[in-house]
């Protein structure tokens, strides 16, 4: 999407004029919107959010991409007030995606046999913390965690401990393990994943 003339978009956003809404399914605002961009891929594995409602508000949540990304993927509010029954999860082997102290890697294993379910946390650190002891649909799955990996290509929020990637990369990795055509899934992940961040550092005027 054209980024508007040079008094709108990001130019005007840096000097202060009123910025433009944000867009609902990416998060950008919406002269940056990247959501004509993202081509859903079909995945084995059912993706299912478990987001924190705070989280549902920063522009900087990356879970909302995976939402729009892979194809089945599910968003799982937790911590609306008057908040719907959920309905049950979808029929398959289920994987909470958390580095748990209990937690064993994920490898390829995983994938044969039933589908997989993979659960994953989206929020704060400690929000994800509480959404591992606390949430019905997270008690009832194995602990799993990511091989040792690359660095956060991130950036976009401190990071909480060493070795902490964002909601999309942890997706992304996991489903690089999981899917047969894995590898070609991460790189388009990460694809979106670099734009978001270029467009958000350029939004806020952290680059020229």
């Amino acid at each position: 999407m054209s980024e508007g003339s040079p008094d709108t978009g990001f130019n005007a956003f840096r000097r202060g004029h009123a910025a433009p809404p944000r867009c609902p399914g990416c998060g950008l605002r919406v002269p940056a919107c990247l959501c004509a961009t993202i081509v859903p891929h079909p995945a084995r594995t059912r993706v299912v959010l478990i987001t924190h409602h705070a989280e549902r508000r920063k522009s900087t949540n990356t879970g909302r991409l995976v939402a729009r990304a892979i194809e089945g993927a599910e968003v799982r509010v937790r911590g609306e007030r008057d908040a719907e029954p959920r309905p049950a999860l979808p029929e398959g082997r289920l994987l909470l995606l958390f580095p748990h102290p209990e937690a064993r890697v994920l490898t390829a294993d995983d994938a044969r046999g039933a589908p997989v379910v993979l659960l994953v946390p989206d929020g704060t650190w400690n929000q994800a913390r509480r959404i591992l002891r606390r949430d019905p649909d997270a008690r009832a799955a194995e602990p799993v965690m990511l091989p040792p990996g690359a660095p956060s290509r991130y950036g976009l929020r401190r990071a909480p401990r060493e070795g902490t990637v964002s909601t999309l990369e942890a997706v992304a990795r996991a489903l690089a393990v999981l899917e047969p055509d894995g590898e070609a899934i991460e790189r388009a992940l990460m694809a979106i994943l670099d734009t978001f961040v270029e467009r958000s550092d350029r939004a806020a005027g952290r680059m020229s």
